[in-house]
């Protein structure tokens, strides 16, 4: 590119984004064009200052803010700007000292001055906060001996602690948390409007009266210090209610279960309805639709249990995880026969039994080298899924799905002489249990594992794919496992029984001749059986900051599995089958914002083959590239270490994987416009990618003289970069995504600069390359560029 050109570009570039358009100004008087905060002292570090900036700006006056609208990222343009009014900005400033004040910054301080240039107004707002009030001191007066004890047992949950800021979500909190542990405790009637907390931050110097100058002095001394960094006295208190039964403590009474509940039932007419009576409740219905040890299973309270909100919460919590009602409600009612007592009533409105769905899938590409895959590939598949959810009155749900595929070749462009590059269809059947088997039940409960809803599954499947020209493969896989949930969010998986066979035939001359090449390919691409036991772990850790709206979130994930080893060691089809250990480990971490998002995520996987075997079957091997993955290769594109790329013109069978993989990706997520209001957003990424895939044992063959195996002292020169831009189209429940990748540094380039290379592309000839068909532009995508559309964020 032209530097002088390049120059221009930028000079326009930086004129047009410091500059803002302003249409239909008023024409008496001056009007607003800008505010400025700035937020002084206090006790916050760089994230936390910045949700408090955007809290404070939140407190501008409807009259005081100005509505900029941004196009292209560089123009900004201001429609119909506001009088300008100094009472607005005085209220503005009013606001802002009192939201420190909710954040216990007592003695914050918010002024404003305004500058105005040709009647263009900028307000700039000046909040000094000063120190925090913390906390002194917090106790329990509640004059009330069971509500007190439950206080001071609860005590280590308290969200008010010493040497902490005041806050008002955490005073709020408290009330709340308090209010959860009265009504776990019985206490059903007892709301917020029923605790208080007092502060007291009374000065000893004020109050005490001595006659030695010299403590005196030392109280004076004391209470400078208290102004310099102020504490407070927390106290909580009973508000004493008007109706006195709200500190009463409550027990069940009767338990009502109405199973298939309609709009015109009556509680007490049972003219049309079938009751069953149990220990522990009263099952009334129309249709015998269920058993009635499902409803002993999944209701946590029984009649004459004093009344706990959390059991009471986590009945409706189990009966709506069943998914065989549509909706479920339960009606407390206070029973004035019997004092004290509450009967509970549980409604349930069932859903259809049987759901049916389907969809087309349709997907595009184009392939960048003339091979045995053929040219552009379109292709498209049918699924159809039925689902029963209810069988043997059970809550255990049966999922059917049938998939039927095909992938057809641009014959113009194809060595492949078929229409048809590809087909495939396959049959699944997934049956889910809502519970634990009974000997892994006992043993959770034996060692107090704290796991709750349980479940059981059973999932097979059948497939049949053909690849024209290469091979055909039939697979048949079977899982039985269990899993479970933890507290705070953590699940657990555990499959005693992983099991897969895949028979490889049908395999072509072109297709051996490659194996033939590539040895260390005869392993991965043949018939294989594997048998074993898996494992994983998830766990989700959201840590609001309650300064403003920005939120934080964790998710971590570790999967094992291995085949040879357990169950595995039975002689069952020993000719095909592998060994191996395999394992991964996914983390993920976002901050978010109100209109952006910072997002991060790290993948490490390895499998090592074991008993001889050289590496993992193919279909348990790690590969790179896509539009989840590194954007800047096709999927199956990148690795494996430095093995060079196919020639572009050269007929091979180009899939890369491997038996280990790393990779990191950031991305920076933010709004650019509202489509549609709250229905449509278009949105924007910026994204780097980084990782690569390796064998654990060196590839050989014709064509792979290059390092394929993963050896710490090459990690660096080994791994690839990718950068770029995507637009993401957010449909409020699906995101549609474009991605636009750069590949700048490159494995197989490794030798020269580690790697590092620009890719040689100009701004004149940017979309050129980026969309001309022709073979120069084909080649250069083919080596520096890769452009994915893909559903929902990657990562």
């Amino acid at each position: 590119m032209n530097i002088s050109l390049f120059k221009n570009i930028l000079l326009i570039v930086v004129v047009a984004s410091s500059c803002t358009i302003i249409k239909k100004a008023p024409k008496n008087g001056p009007f607003l064009v800008k505010n400025n905060i700035v937020l002084q002292g206090g006790k916050f570090n760089k994230i936390e200052k910045q949700t408090v900036l955007q809290r404070l700006s939140n407190q501008l006056d409807d009259s005081s803010k100005v509505v900029v609208k941004d196009a292209f990222f560089i123009l900004h343009t201001i429609k119909k700007p506001i009088a300008y009014d100094t009472a607005y900005s005085s209220l503005s400033a009013k606001n802002m000292q009192k939201s420190m004040y909710h954040l216990g910054y007592y003695n914050a301080v918010a002024s404003y001055t305004q500058d105005t240039v040709n009647k263009k107004v900028t307000v700039n707002y000046t909040v000094t906060a000063g120190k925090p009030t913390i906390i002194d001191t917090v106790s329990y007066r509640l004059k009330n001996t069971a509500l007190q004890q439950i206080a001071i047992d609860s005590k280590a949950d308290a969200i008010l602690v010493k040497n902490e800021p005041v806050t008002e979500l955490a005073v709020l909190g408290e009330i709340s948390r308090l209010v959860d542990s009265f009504r776990n405790n019985g206490y059903y009637k007892f709301t917020a409007a029923e605790l208080r907390v007092r502060g007291d931050t009374t000065l000893a110097a004020l109050t005490t009266i001595s006659d030695d100058p010299f403590e005196q002095l030392k109280l004076l001394n004391e209470a400078q210090q208290q102004r310099d960094s102020p504490k407070i006295k927390l106290a909580l208190v009973i508000n004493k209610p008007l109706d006195s039964t709200k500190l009463d403590k409550y027990y069940i009474n009767k338990i009502y279960i109405l199973s298939d509940f309609r709009a015109n039932d009556v509680l007490n007419d049972t003219s049309k309805i079938t009751q069953r009576k149990t220990k522990s409740f009263i099952l009334r219905y129309h249709e015998n639709l269920f058993r009635t040890a499902l409803f002993a299973r999944n209701i946590t309270f029984r009649n004459g249990d004093l009344f706990r909100q959390s059991a009471y919460l986590k009945t409706l919590s189990n009966l709506s995880r069943l998914g065989v009602w549509q909706n479920v409600n339960i009606k407390i009612i206070e029973n004035l026969d019997v004092p004290n007592t509450v009967d509970l009533v549980i409604e349930l409105v069932p859903a259809k039994k049987f759901s049916f769905e389907n969809s087309i899938d349709a997907s595009y590409s184009t392939s960048n080298v003339t091979n045995l895959l053929g040219g552009n590939l379109f292709g498209f598949a049918i699924n159809l899924t039925l689902k029963n959810k209810n069988i043997a009155k059970e809550a255990i749900s049966m999922t059917h799905t049938l998939r039927a595929g095909v992938e057809l070749n641009n014959k113009n462009k194809s060595l492949n002489n078929s229409v048809i590059n590809s087909d495939e269809f396959s049959y699944s059947n997934n049956i889910l249990i809502p519970r634990l088997i009974k000997p892994i039940q006992n043993l959770a409960n034996k060692f107090k594992t704290n796991l709750y809803n349980g479940e059981t599954f059973v999932n097979t499947g059948v497939s049949l794919s053909n690849r024209f020209n290469l091979f055909s493969l039939q697979t048949f896989n079977l899982a039985l496992g269990l899993s479970a949930n933890g507290k705070k969010e953590r699940k657990f998986t555990f499959k005693p029984i992983n099991a897969q066979f895949s028979y490889l035939y049908n395999q072509s001359f072109p297709f051996d001749s490659i194996i033939a090449a590539n040895p260390f390919l005869r392993y991965s691409y043949n018939t294989s059986f594997i048998l074993g036991l898996g494992a994983s772990y998830s766990s989700i850790y959201r840590n609001p900051i309650h300064l403003a709206s920005l939120q934080k979130e964790r998710n971590f994930k570790v999967n094992f599995e291995e085949s040879g080893l357990t169950t595995g060691a039975l002689p069952i089809l020993i000719k095909y089958k592998k060994q191996y250990v395999k394992i991964d480990v996914e983390y993920k971490y976002t901050v978010s914002k109100r209109k952006s998002a910072l997002a991060y995520r790290f993948f490490a996987g390895v499998g090592v083959p074991i008993f001889g075997d050289t590496a993992l079957p193919f279909f348990k091997q790690f590969f790179g590239g896509g539009s989840n993955s590194m954007r800047g290769w096709p999927i199956r594109g990148v690795g494996r270490g430095s093995q060079k790329l196919a020639p572009f013109t050269r007929n091979n069978f180009n899939d890369r994987t491997g038996d280990m993989q790393l990779e990191t990706n950031i991305e920076f997520r933010h709004d650019i416009a509202r489509l549609v209001p709250d229905l449509i957003t278009l949105k924007g990424a910026a994204f780097i990618d980084v990782g690569n895939i390796w064998n654990i044992k060196q590839s050989t063959g014709t064509g792979v003289s290059e390092n394929t195996k993963f050896d710490f002292k090459n990690l660096y020169k080994d791994l690839g970069l990718s950068a770029g831009y995507g637009f993401r189209i957010d449909f409020t429940y699906l995101i549609l995504r474009t991605d636009f990748s750069f590949r700048f540094k490159r494995p197989e380039t490794s030798d020269v600069n580690n790697g590092w290379k620009a890719p040689p592309i100009s701004f004149n000839d940017a979309f050129k390359k980026i969309f001309s068909a022709s073979d120069a532009s084909r080649l250069w995508r083919y080596e520096n560029f890769n452009f994915t559309v893909g559903i929902n964020y990657p990562f």
